[in-house]
């Protein structure tokens, strides 16, 4: 489930960040502009975080309808399959009507992932740029650099933010959420930043150990090293472990070593 923002820009029309599988759109998007006392033919413009098909995909859809322009970083147009009729950069502002969101440039996850900042209201929108501390089953999930990941939310802490929205639900306090406020804007983020430095400094153990960087040959002893951690009292290692969580180890790898991933 991707988590999708309308802002009500006014004579602007709405502002859409993230647009969902290209299946549901734009009919699962009714529901929600309706709320807002607006309907598909009101958005102009659909922002995505990043190229994955479950942020750009109902982009197309969307703009059939209303003719919405699409803005996304022209580093993921692979991802997307398809390419942006506005790319974006970090420092970049789109505006409709009385709201203006910032473009941040936050590579990690993806190598065009960026964030959307509104700073009348101190909202960020981050996509999947923070991914919290995973699940039983499954790490923090990035696919192009765990270092560039970790210098992304260092700059995203430097922002003042009253209200964050992840791309995804993530385990916070006890239960799952993809709306944080206050104080928890800078926890979750604190708390993604450490998960990532603890999965680097376990990779790097195991590596330097083993002077393998084959990770059929070291991914048990990551992984185990990873359920040692504090941080990571919540992962089993024994469970199957979704596959996503190999991305994030070969990124590591690729880091440590300065090689790409296959």
């Amino acid at each position: 489930m991707v988590t999708m923002v309308a802002i009500d820009a006014g004579a602007g029309g709405v502002l859409l960040v993230d647009s969902g599988m290209s299946e549901y759109m734009p009919a699962a998007l009714s529901p929600a502009l309706t709320l807002l006392g607006r309907g598909v033919r009101d958005v102009t413009a659909v922002c995505s975080t990043h190229g994955h098909r479950d942020h750009t995909g109902g982009s197309p859809a969307i703009r059939e309808v209303s003719g919405a322009r699409s803005y996304f970083s022209p580093h993921d147009v692979d991802l997307a399959g398809f390419a942006p009729d506005v790319p974006v950069s970090g420092g970049d502002r789109i505006i409709r009507g009385d709201v203006t969101l910032g473009v941040v440039e936050t590579p990690g996850h993806t190598a065009g992932s960026v964030c959307f900042y509104e700073p009348i209201r101190r909202l960020l929108i981050v996509g999947d740029s923070v991914q919290g501390t995973g699940s039983a089953r499954k790490l923090p999930v990035y696919y192009g650099s765990g270092r560039q990941y970790r210098a992304s939310i260092r700059s995203l802490l430097e922002l003042p933010v009253d209200l964050m929205v992840v791309g995804h639900p993530l385990e916070w306090q006890g239960g799952h959420t993809s709306v944080f406020r206050g104080a928890d804007c800078q926890g979750i983020l604190t708390a993604s930043l450490r998960a990532s430095e603890v999965i680097a400094a376990a990779t790097e153990a195991v590596l330097r150990a083993s002077l393998t960087t084959d990770l059929a040959a070291s991914r048990s002893a990551i992984l185990s090293r990873l359920a040692a951690a504090p941080t990571f009292a919540h992962f089993d290692p024994g469970e199957p472990v979704e596959e996503d969580t190999d991305a994030t180890l070969l990124s590591e790898l690729g880091d440590l070593t300065g090689s790409e991933k296959p």
